[in-house]
């Protein structure tokens, strides 16, 4: 998974509400298509388990951001 990469949830993420006000602490269900913004390699772990990303999503017409997620909770799909 690279920045730029189109992915979609493939499970419920929750947004940060100071980010996104106006969707609040709401659950997004799976199945959104959005943009890689940064990926981070785990260096909390020994040996790592995976990457972290933020992803802006877009939900019912709204971009809606989804930060610091594990890279496995969204699939590349171009």
């Amino acid at each position: 998974m690279q920045v730029g990469d189109l992915v979609r949830n493939v499970g419920s993420v929750r947004t940060n509400d100071a980010v996104n006000e106006i969707r609040g602490w709401s659950p997004v269900g799976p199945g959104h298509v959005g943009v890689v913004l940064d990926v981070r390699p785990d260096t909390l772990n020994n040996p790592p388990l995976f990457d972290y990303v933020d992803v802006m999503l877009s939900v019912d017409g709204c971009s809606v951001r989804c930060g610091n997620y594990a890279a496995t909770t969204f699939e590349v799909i171009a």
